[in-house]
């Protein structure tokens, strides 16, 4: 009953590792290499942190900012208040073309997407921000698109 008991314990601790092997699970590693890959992990990490950090802050200001004032700064453009739909709603179009898309890349890999990310939400709050300057209806739903691209749900987490 013991030998029975072992053999079962010992083919499901083979069947876990398996499993964990397969899902791309890490294993522990020797304890003379763990010392220098973990602090390039935490570099690492902190990076992907400050950027997850940045990302959410801009959408943040996406949906509780700009949404709220989208109305009023079409307007003051020279555009219609029912452009507003437009303006609003452009984000959400680019999200659901673009998500696809990231989700694909961020199986990948998750830092590079990321940081793509990024750097194009930043670009379309500064095309959103331009449009006033530049009196364009254009920039402004660029903007908003780019916003929407920008938004990558599947690249944030709180550590990758």
């Amino acid at each position: 009953m013991i030998n029975s008991s072992v053999d079962k314990l010992t083919r499901s601790t083979n069947f876990l590792r398996f499993l964990g092997q397969h899902a791309l699970i890490a294993q522990e590693e020797s304890p003379s290499t763990a010392g220098e890959e973990e602090i390039e992990d935490q570099k690492y990490h902190f990076v992907s942190l400050m950027l997850n950090l940045v990302n959410t802050f801009l959408y943040m200001v996406n949906t509780y900012i700009i949404v709220p004032t989208a109305d009023d700064y079409s307007v003051s453009l020279g555009a219609a208040s029912t452009v507003c739909g437009v303006v609003i709603g452009s984000m959400a179009v680019a999200q659901v073309f673009s998500s696809v898309y990231f989700s694909a890349w961020s199986n990948k890999s998750y830092f590079k997407p990321l940081v793509f990310s990024s750097i194009v939400l930043f670009l379309g709050n500064v095309c959103y921000a331009m449009a006033y300057d530049t009196k364009s209806l254009t920039v402004l739903i660029v903007g908003r698109l780019l916003c929407g691209v920008g938004f990558c749900k599947s690249c944030q987490s709180p550590v990758h």
